[in-house]
């Protein structure tokens, strides 16, 4: 499936991004953005829309399951949330998207909605390290409705540099669907590996110079769905080892705002992370290299871990 989905990622791209430069969905860049990010300005953006739609078409094709369509659903989630800020971005450049508050309140319902959808489906077994696999019952709705918020911020925060977040969620896709086929787990390897190969064929595009970004649609309903297939799978308190350069960029933000209100001053140059690095000269191309390497770690760490751990009995 990974396979396919790559194929017709790579003929349906300069299509859809052809209609999107025709319907005027060009990207507005922040005014506090890096100097070397305002060429970026007027790009096509909304690109994450094509690898969901490709993903769900496999999905409706090849599973069609329960368990699968909770997956699904979070992705559709993050997307719709995601999507109504590209929209306020695209079409009011006086406003980079929606407030805080209302990307929150989005991001909240979609949270609690996945979370009720794993703990109904039965995914309320979690590994811990050195606990087994304890039933978080209804627990799990609100952890998953943290892990859902939490993540797909710290994704769209990763969303700065052309080709980052594509490449490390493929990175992690490429281990869930792993762990999803040595566990026998269709609906997760299914889901997993055709988002990995769209995703991937996304990333052609998207590579600097990036031809596409994809929006708040695509990396809003990434960390959705991850949250979704690594609860699936059991295995959503290993969520920050799983995405540690998520985790890295979205501590960087904490770190550098707080540092600031509170003392004055800066720890990091900017935030996120990638942006200090750009400030101290690291190119594009190396500083995803770099945090890609960061992600793949975290993915064997992941994959290794699950090996050991065995699937719920």
């Amino acid at each position: 499936m990974g396979v396919l989905a790559f194929v017709a990622g790579v003929v349906l791209y300069p299509v859809f991004i052809g209609l999107l430069v025709r319907f005027g969905a060009r990207q507005h860049v922040a005014s506090y953005s890096p100097a070397s990010h305002r060429a970026k300005e007027g790009t096509p953006t909304l690109g994450g829309v094509l690898f969901c739609l490709v993903v769900i078409v496999a999905w409706l094709a090849v599973d069609r399951s329960r368990a699968g369509f909770v997956a699904i659903f979070a992705l559709l989630a993050g997307a719709i949330a995601g999507g109504l800020d590209d929209v306020v971005n695209i079409s009011d450049i006086s406003r980079l998207g929606l407030t805080v508050y209302q990307k929150l309140s989005l991001q909240g319902v979609a949270g609690v909605l996945v979370g009720v959808g794993l703990t109904i489906a039965g995914f309320t077994h979690q590994f811990f390290p050195g606990l087994g696999a304890p039933n978080l019952g209804w627990g799990l709705a609100v952890v998953a409705a943290i892990a859902v918020v939490a993540t797909s911020n710290a994704v769209n925060l990763t969303d700065g540099v052309d080709g980052l977040a594509a490449s490390c969620t493929t990175l992690v896709l490429i281990g869930l669907a792993i762990i999803g086929v040595s566990r026998g787990d269709l609906s997760v390897a299914v889901i997993a590996a055709s988002l990995a190969g769209a995703v991937a064929s996304f990333l052609l595009f998207n590579w600097f110079p990036a031809r596409v970004f994809m929006g708040d649609s695509g990396s809003l309903a990434l960390g959705c769905v991850i949250v979704a297939l690594t609860a699936e799978l059991h295995l959503i308190w290993l969520l920050p080892v799983l995405g540690i350069v998520f985790v890295v960029e979205a501590a960087s933000v904490v770190v550098n705002v707080t540092a600031i209100r509170r003392f004055g001053t800066r720890v990091l140059r900017a935030s996120p992370i990638h942006h200090h690095f750009e400030e101290l000269g690291l190119r594009e191309r190396r500083l995803v290299a770099a945090f890609a390497a960061a992600a793949a770690a975290g993915t064997a760490i992941t994959v290794l871990f699950a090996h050991v751990a065995g699937p719920v009995s």
